[in-house]
């Protein structure tokens, strides 16, 4: 299936190639410029087009309208950069920033013709499971312990990686924040996650940190 970007946004660019069921699942075209855009248009069909509020010396209100008028067939997906950002009428989905990758393919696979291949359930140590999208770990005794939207996404991040992920990576690719923003909030998150995974399962190592980095035991 085809998929086109309009941004020119390094952050987001870098998020979605990290993504492997993206990557595996979608011919990703990445395109910065409303002329650019409208010469593929008539070339290529897609399946979904999303656009940035974000992007850079481009009015995304002006590049969904000549969108929608170019190929009113499309579907449209718009990131919104903040809340009072203008929703346009022509977009037939909206996504905050930072971007939830988990979101984005649910928004994909409704259609008929997405059959996404990929992983639904996880197997962790501990005889625990992951759910995906029910943002659950579940043990043997199929005692379920719900988790938020952000440790999900961590968890999810930790085990493709299978290895230490600098707290720089995790806080650019999950809240999208850059190097030099200064917070505590993934030593949060991290920190409420293995309390949780403690009390409700007995498990002390699930989260090993080392020299500001993270991985899953």
């Amino acid at each position: 299936m085809n998929l086109l970007v309009v941004e020119n946004n390094f952050l987001l660019k870098e998020n979605f190639f990290f993504q492997s069921d993206l990557k595996d699942n979608f011919n990703l075209i990445f395109l910065s410029s409303i002329k650019s855009v409208k010469g593929i248009l008539n070339k290529k069909k897609f399946d979904f087009i999303i656009v940035s509020s974000l992007a850079q010396n481009l009015n995304s209100f002006q590049v969904i309208t000549n969108l929608f008028k170019t190929k009113p067939k499309n579907k449209i997906i718009q990131i919104l950069e903040k809340n009072n950002d203008f929703k346009h009428n022509f977009s037939s989905y909206y996504l905050k920033k930072p971007l939830a990758i988990n979101k984005l393919l649910l928004i994909l696979s409704r259609t008929k013709k997405t059959k996404l291949v990929e992983k639904k359930k996880f197997k962790l140590k501990n005889g625990l499971i992951f759910q995906k999208f029910q943002r659950k770990i579940l043990n043997t005794k199929k005692k379920a312990l719900i988790l938020t939207e952000k440790e999900s996404e961590i968890l999810e991040y930790l085990l493709k990686k299978k290895k230490f992920i600098k707290k720089k990576d995790l806080l650019e690719n999950i809240w999208g924040f850059n190097s030099k923003v200064k917070t505590r909030t993934l030593e949060t998150h991290i920190y409420r996650l293995r309390k949780k995974i403690n009390k409700n399962f007995g498990v002390n190592k699930f989260i090993n940190v080392k020299d500001n980095s993270y991985k899953l035991f």
